[in-house]
């Protein structure tokens, strides 16, 4: 398996497609009897008509125009193959589309890009079409390999068989695992699939995924992923392999809320010694509930993967499990057997979300205003504040259109101050974040006195809603000395912000180590790392040389900032607007690069935007960015830009193949380094289409989560 990213997703609904409105309960228990299964289900998850008002709005207008396209290899429908169907699906589909599909075996590798939600693949039951293709890890990477792709939202298959035909692995060549499907997109349901597949066969990748009576069969990690999913009433079939079986790799890192839930599930196969789950990663969370396990499952259940180190981080619990392979006895230590409140939040479609998440305000009273996604960044600069203003409302006025939990939060706000002559309730800023619960779920505003805080600071993921805020007359600084030699370069940080919803203002954030020489590895000295998502930045300075901002993931907001250094100085894989920033290039010996964004696939919606920014500096032939990894993204919009720019101003890093991959954009920018006559093969000069999706609010989905500067 490769690496694969979690991600944090927006608040919305599983297709559990569900007054006379009636709102289906998150919190009912699925029951211990299987046969009050059936009954459950129906109970909970309604049909759309009796649920109009408490759904995703996007997601009931979606419901509200269904159409339906047919696939027949016969040519007697729409189209004969899938591929040809999905094409014809308009980027930016806001209807349902369901893609009757006929009977018989399509040979295709099938791939349903972010921008194309609410398909449905629907088969009969009767006589299911298989989706097969040969694709490994050797000829398209892991994840890559596999028969359908889907990363688009609200995605839902029925009555399908989705098989990877590569041949079984033999163990005798490096990777020859092959994906049968990966989900990768959020709000998705697959009811009575069957998945088949050897090693690999279900790539689980991230967002929140229901499996109801489907059938999953391989030999090694063949459900994997940093899904957070509810499998329920499926049958999990073992292969017997000539080395090791695992049933699940789940993929959580830290204290990612991700992990993989079976209910009423049967375990089933051939051989035996098969393990439920190994900790692929540090922090797995899995969980089997009123499960029949047969002997093909190993006495010891679980695997630490060699790493005992993790039995102490790893959540591997069972409840109410039957048959001989699910007997407690021989388990390993660092198995659960749960109990009735411990298992609870594992068991109801709470776990998903799949209910609560739903219920948003649809009408709005004429006293709520919701911001605009769509609306464009003006040209004109003098415009830019009124733009802003007007679609970044208060949340007094945008109540019921914010991310919930953003809301609830903000609703019980409550301010620490740190001062470093004692004055407040701390002298130092890491002890005022030790004082931030984890699990917080109020906006803590840490209001910083003037002065300099040399300190290490790290706010962890579990400490969310965190807000920095200083002087904007007499601004903090915020200083340490690390470089990557000591730390490693992400780790090198003065700030890492892991949690989600963090907010700075007027805040300096400086490496002060000393301006690398060229003459040692490991001098690269990060200021900020910012890995949660929607986190905004306003007013803030960020200093450094090498490598001063790690953009790292996660979508972000910079307005009014001013970032300097060297080489790479803002550089990862976060999906940022920079606005009205100021770049400034420090002339250095050894080359200048302001961005090395970290795209490496199709697949990742990642890049950097710079509207309305400044690029000024010392020295000449600075590259706005070079192509770090085969395909990133960044564009600069509206921007000026000084002769600190090579006329060039872009990089391929060496990698001449990157020319044709490189997202490297530029629209309407001015200055001595903006003229494009000179430009890189790699840039492209972007027409007012091109540039439209990232000048906006929607480049960052900011509509959910972005509010005001705070004062």
């Amino acid at each position: 398996m490769g690496s694969i990213k979690g991600t944090c997703m927006a608040a919305a609904v599983v297709l559990l497609l569900v007054s006379t409105t009636a709102s289906s309960n998150a919190t009912s228990p699925i029951p211990g009897d299987p046969s009050s299964l059936k009954p459950w289900f129906q109970a909970n998850v309604k049909p759309y008509r009796q649920r109009k008002g408490t759904l995703d709005p996007a997601l009931e207008a979606a419901e509200a125009k269904p159409r339906t396209i047919k696939v027949r290899q016969n040519g007697s429908g729409d189209y004969r193959t899938l591929t040809d169907a999905v094409e014809s699906i308009p980027s930016g589909n806001t209807q349902r589309v369901i893609v009757d599909i006929g009977a018989g075996v399509y040979t295709e590798k099938i791939k349903i890009d972010k921008d194309k939600p609410f398909i449905t693949f629907k088969g009969s039951a009767s006589n299911k079409p298989t989706l097969t293709f040969g694709g490994t890890a050797r000829v398209y990477g892991t994840v890559y390999s596999a028969t359908l792709q889907v990363y688009s939202a609200y995605f839902v298959a029925s009555n399908i068989i989705i098989k990877n035909s590569a041949p079984r692995p033999s163990g005798r060549f490096k990777e020859e695992q092959a994906v049968a499907l990966r989900i990768g997109g959020d709000k998705a349901a697959f009811y009575n699939c069957r998945l088949i597949g050897f090693q690999d066969t279900l790539c689980d990748d991230m967002g929140r995924h229901f499996f109801k009576n489907c059938y999953i069969e391989g030999t090694v990690d063949f459900i994997f992923g940093s899904g957070k999913s509810l499998y329920l009433a499926t049958k999990i079939n073992v292969l017997a392999d000539h080395g090791l079986a695992v049933i699940t790799a789940q993929a959580r890192h830290k204290e990612d809320d991700t992990g993989f839930s079976f209910v009423h599930c049967k375990v089933n196969g051939i051989g035996k010694g098969a393990y439920l789950g190994r900790a692929w990663t540090e922090r797995p969370r899995v969980v089997f509930a009123y499960t029949e396990m047969s002997s093909v499952v190993d006495p010891a259940g679980w695997s630490d993967n060699l790493h005992p180190e993790r039995d102490r981080t790893v959540s591997f619990g069972e409840y109410k499990c039957k048959g001989p392979g699910s007997n407690p006895s021989g388990r390993v230590k660092f198995s659960k057997q749960l109990t009735p409140q411990q298992v609870k939040p594992l068991i109801s479609l709470a776990y998903i979300e799949a209910v609560q998440c739903a219920i948003t305000v649809i009408l709005l009273v004429s006293t709520t205003v919701s911001s605009d996604d769509k609306s464009p960044i003006p040209a004109d600069p003098a415009s830019l504040n009124t733009w802003f203003r007007d679609n970044v409302k208060p949340l007094a006025s945008r109540k019921g259109t914010v991310d919930p939990a953003l809301e609830a939060a903000e609703a019980k706000r409550r301010t620490i101050k740190v001062r470093r002559d004692g004055s407040g309730e701390f002298k130092t800023l890491k002890d005022a974040i030790k004082s931030i619960p984890t699990g917080n779920t109020e906006r803590v505003i840490v209001d910083i006195g003037p002065g300099e805080y040399i300190e290490k600071l790290k706010i962890k993921s579990g400490k969310r809603f965190v807000t920095f805020l200083g002087s904007p007359g007499n601004m903090p600084t915020l200083s340490f000395a690390g470089t990557a030699r000591d730390y490693g370069t992400v780790y090198s940080a003065t700030l890492e912000v892991e949690a989600d919803y963090f907010v700075a203002a007027n805040i300096i954030i400086k490496n002060s180590s000393p301006r690398p020489h060229g003459k040692l590895k490991g001098e690269q000295a990060v200021a900020l790392r910012i890995a949660g998502d929607k986190s905004a930045f306003y007013n803030c300075r960020i200093i450094g040389f090498q490598d001063t901002l790690c953009d790292d993931k996660g979508r972000h907001l910079f307005k009014d900032c001013h970032i300097e250094g060297t080489v790479d100085y803002i550089f990862g894989s976060g999906k940022s607007l920079y606005l009205g920033t100021k770049l400034q290039v420090i002339a250095d010996a050894n080359g200048n690069f302001i961005t090395a964004q970290a795209r490496h696939n199709e697949a990742e919606d990642t890049g950097f935007s710079f509207v309305h920014c400044k690029v000024e500096g010392t020295g000449s032939g600075a590259y706005l960015g070079r192509a770090w990894q085969p395909r990133p993204r960044v564009v600069f919009a509206y921007t000026t830009m000084s002769s600190v720019v090579n006329p060039e101003g872009w990089s391929n890093n060496l990698h001449p193949e990157r020319d044709q991959t490189a997202l490297f954009g530029e629209y309407k920018c001015d200055g001595a380094g903006a003229n494009t006559a000179a430009r890189a093969k790699s840039s492209k000069k972007l027409t007012p289409d091109q540039v439209a999706p990232f000048i906006s609010l929607g480049f960052i989905e900011g509509s959910k989560w972005l509010l005001p500067p705070p004062s």
